[in-house]
């Protein structure tokens, strides 16, 4: 087994002194820090997300390999050069408002962001203005909406006008999640649904979209 590996497995069994163990031993040797962030740490965690799209992982397992991931990503970051530190994309991402359940929300945006997506979390019951405040200040390219309530299906529809009013929705990829949504609902207001974490990741990666400063 290869040391990136060996990261992966570390990576999906949780085991965070395993992980600071190999991520020094891929710095002490001076290999490609890149190599093991792409094949070794976020290798891992994609196989995580696939675990947990089929349930065999659930949230505690989730946490449990994404702290692995961060310590070993906190320990290769000193020696990233700059310009191998760009992301594919800023996520805004929030429960609306008049919905306080963030767990979905809270997986997502650890998949995007071991998947290599920034990743700006405006928290929950988030108003349409504060949404709108983050994208414009972050230059975002994806807003990611979550909400477990349908009554708060009308607080996304409400967010659809203020970002077409703002004249953002050429410029943003939308996605929304959680079980108030649904397929019907998402076409109706012309935006991407998504019923898991790992499909969010698999969908924005399909469309493409080019890294940011």
């Amino acid at each position: 087994m290869s040391l990136n590996e060996q990261i992966a497995k570390a990576v999906i069994d949780g085991d965070i002194e395993r992980v600071v163990s190999l991520a020094n031993e891929v710095i002490n040797q001076g290999l490609d820090i890149n190599d093991a962030i792409i094949h070794g740490l976020n290798a891992g965690m994609k196989t995580v997300s696939k675990f947990y799209e089929k349930r065999e992982y659930y949230l505690p397992e989730i946490i449990i390999s994404a702290d692995a991931l961060y310590e070993g990503l906190e320990l290769f970051k000193p020696h990233l050069k700059k310009n191998n530190t760009t992301h594919k994309a800023v996520v805004v991402i929030g429960v609306v408002r008049g919905d306080i359940h963030d767990i979905g929300k809270n997986i997502t945006k650890l998949f995007l962001e071991a998947s290599g997506y920034k990743v700006i979390d405006c928290g929950r019951n988030v108003p349409a203005e504060a949404f709108i405040d983050a994208i414009k200040n972050n230059r975002a390219e994806i807003l990611a909406l979550s909400t477990l309530m349908s009554p708060t299906l009308e607080s996304i529809e409400e967010l659809m006008k203020k970002v077409k009013e703002e004249g953002l929705q050429d410029k943003l990829k939308i996605i929304i999640g959680g079980a108030a949504t649904s397929e019907q609902f998402a076409q109706s207001i012309g935006v991407i649904h998504c019923d898991n974490a790992a499909k969010a990741v698999n969908v924005l990666d399909e469309l493409s979209l080019g890294g940011s400063e």
